[in-house]
C-alpha cells in the first residue's frame, strides 16, 4: 500500500513537471517566432491599434488531465452504493474572457471556464429501484495579469505570458433521475470550491480592425481537500483557440 502511494505521488509530480516544461518550451518558441517576424518585416502593421484595445471573446479547445482518474466503480458514503464513472484523460473545454488593456505591455483579464470531466451513474436496486445520471463538472473562475513582451511592436503576432489565480469550483451534478424520489443530499450535491493559481501564455493574431484570433495554453493545479467522485486532484493543461472582439474605451481615439 505504501509503495503504491509513493508511486502515485511520483507520477503526479512527474505529470505536473512535464506539463510545466511543455508550456515553457511552447511559450519560448512563440516568443522566438514573433521576434523573427519583427526583425524580418518592417512594414507598418495595418492594425496598429491592437496594443491599445480591450478584448472580449470565447475560447474552445482541449482539457488534458494532469491529475487523478477515479476508478470505474467508486464507493459512496452508503454501504452497497457505488458511483459508476466514465472519465477520460482529455475533455472539451470552453472559456469566456474579458481583458482590459492597461498599457501596450500589460492587461488584466477575467475568465470563466467549464469542463465536464466525465459521466457519473448511481444505480440503486430494491425497494427504491432508481438510477441517476450525471457528470463531474469543474468551473475555473480566474483573474490574470497578462504581459506582452513586444508591446506596440509592428508584428502580425503578439505573444504574451499570464499569471494569476482565483476559484476552482467542482461539482458532481445530477441531470436525470429515473423516478420522482429525490436523491440523498450528499450524493446529489457533492461539491467544493478551492483557491488556486494559474500560469499560461500564447499569442494574439489580429485579422481585422476589431477581430483577433488567439492560441492559448495554461496550466491549472486543481487539488480539492475532499474526494469528488473518487478523486481530489483535477489539475489540467488546457490548449484552446479563441476569437475576440477588440474595442476601445468610449472617447478614446484610435
Amino acid at each position: 500500500m505504501l509503495n503504491q502511494f509513493i508511486r502515485r505521488k511520483n507520477q503526479t509530480k512527474a505529470g505536473a513537471f512535464g506539463a510545466a516544461a511543455t508550456l515553457f518550451y511552447a511559450l519560448a518558441l512563440l516568443v522566438l517566432l514573433s521576434l523573427q517576424a519583427v526583425a524580418g518585416d518592417r512594414t507598418v502593421d495595418k492594425y496598429t491599434s491592437f496594443h491599445k484595445s480591450h478584448q472580449v471573446g470565447i475560447r474552445l479547445g482541449a482539457w488534458a488531465s494532469q491529475g487523478e482518474k477515479p476508478a470505474d466503480s467508486v464507493p459512496t458514503a452508503y454501504e452497497g452504493l457505488y458511483y459508476l464513472t466514465d472519465f477520460t484523460s482529455g475533455n472539451a473545454y470552453m472559456e469566456g474572457f474579458f481583458a482590459y488593456r492597461l498599457s501596450p505591455h500589460f492587461a488584466g483579464a477575467l475568465s470563466v471556464g467549464i469542463v465536464s470531466r466525465g459521466d457519473v451513474t448511481l444505480q440503486e436496486t430494491g425497494l427504491i429501484n432508481r438510477t441517476s445520471f450525471g457528470s463531474m463538472v469543474v468551473y475555473p473562475i480566474l483573474l490574470k495579469a497578462r504581459f506582452y513582451p513586444l508591446g506596440a511592436a509592428y508584428t502580425r503576432f503578439h505573444p504574451y505570458v499570464s499569471l494569476g489565480g482565483g476559484l476552482y469550483y467542482g461539482k458532481h451534478d445530477v441531470q436525470i433521475v429515473t423516478n420522482n424520489i429525490p436523491l440523498t443530499a450528499d450524493l446529489d450535491q457533492s461539491s467544493e470550491t478551492k483557491l488556486g493559481y494559474v500560469v499560461g501564455g500564447g499569442f494574439d493574431w489580429p485579422v481585422a480592425e476589431v477581430i483577433a484570433l488567439e492560441l492559448n495554453a495554461q496550466y491549472m493545479p486543481i487539488k480539492f481537500s475532499k474526494n469528488l467522485v473518487g478523486a481530489k486532484d483535477y489539475s489540467s493543461l488546457t490548449i484552446t483557440i479563441g476569437v475576440k472582439y477588440l474595442f476601445r474605451s468610449k472617447g478614446e481615439k484610435r
